[in-house]
């Protein structure tokens, strides 16, 4: 393996971000990377304004919104290294980081994703070693500061960086463009795993992530695609008789994320309204609904490529599987 890495970024909207994350990446020692760069429709010319500063870099521009997921798939298009990274715009990347990524690769053959330690880059918390499963398949990043410095199995990687192997794409796939925008990250993990791919969590590879820039924290539009598409992902892994019990669970467990305490405003300081949160949820589950024929086509093509079952995806939640104290409002 060469010491070589492709690095996509989805740009909307980035501001000065997109540039402090390209900046991060042209640091990186040891490692030698091909830097891409798609600006998802934005409005505010932060990537013309980076084409400018880094003129060496790769620059894609779509004239609409792809959505995250049609931005990684235009992304992979270009991108040819054996090992591939997907990332926001609004990430910085430890000097060491990529060195950290291919040694644990080549230390470890059988691994097919690498997630990474992210860190609050404003408070300095660690806000993901890794991702875990609720029984609804709702994903958690877990915000423990690992006791150890190897690596270790999880279910997937946070969505805002993610490194693989090329080939994992050839293999099963790439992500689902009906999704748009959350959650595609997990939909594709749970392939991953569906198809007996490896992923670790790297402790010493370290990025520090300003969150929700692009979206507002506790936002409808959040919401509503996260539940839409959660919705959609454990139709196409759960056993049938197991999949109306996730409404029900779903429930229970925003009950449980409202007793922690829903905050009294979102990202941008608007007042976060209770009953405009269930109508989201209840539009949500409505449309999710009206698509399921569709679904149950990539649900078959799923299951056709792999020697497990349906019921096997309970194994994988009670193997990842997360804590009910741990729910908690992302």
């Amino acid at each position: 393996m060469e010491n070589v890495i492709d690095i996509g970024i989805i740009n909307f909207n980035g501001g000065e971000y997109l540039q402090h994350c390209i900046g991060s990446i042209k640091n990186l020692k040891n490692v030698s990377c091909n830097l891409f760069i798609l600006d998802n429709a934005s409005s505010d010319n932060s990537a013309r304004d980076a084409q400018n500063v880094y003129p060496d870099c790769n620059y894609l521009f779509s004239d609409k919104n792809l959505g995250y997921a049609g931005g990684c798939n235009l992304l992979l298009e270009n991108m040819r290294s054996d090992i591939v990274v997907l990332c926001n715009m609004d990430l910085e990347f430890a000097d060491d980081w990529g060195e950290k990524i291919l040694e644990c690769f080549k230390q470890n053959p059988d691994v097919s994703s690498i997630g990474s330690l992210v860190i609050d880059k404003e408070t300095q918390i660690v806000y993901s070693s890794g991702v875990f499963i609720y029984k609804d398949l709702y994903p958690l990043c877990s915000n423990d500061k690992p006791a150890r410095e190897k690596c270790y199995e999880v279910f997937g990687a946070y969505g805002a960086v993610m490194a693989f192997r090329r080939d994992v794409f050839d293999k099963i796939g790439t992500f689902d463009d009906d999704y748009f925008l959350f959650f595609e990250e997990t939909e594709f993990y749970w392939r991953l795993n569906v198809n007996k791919l490896k992923t670790v969590l790297y402790p010493q590879a370290k990025v520090y992530h300003h969150r929700s820039v692009s979206t507002v924290k506790y936002s409808p539009l959040k919401l509503y695609y996260s539940e839409r598409n959660r919705i959609w992902t454990a139709f196409k892994y759960l056993p049938l008789w197991y999949f109306p019990l996730t409404f029900p669970l779903s429930v229970y467990r925003f009950y449980v994320m409202s007793k922690k305490g829903l905050p009294g405003k979102d990202g941008r300081g608007n007042k976060v309204n209770p009953l405009k949160i269930v109508m989201v949820l209840l539009k949500a589950w409505g449309i999710s609904l009206i698509h399921l024929y569709r679904e149950w086509k990539k649900r078959k093509g799923i299951w056709s490529r792999t020697d497990l079952k349906p019921a096997d995806t309970l194994r994988i939640i009670s193997k990842y599987k997360m804590p009910r104290t741990e729910l908690k409002v992302k």
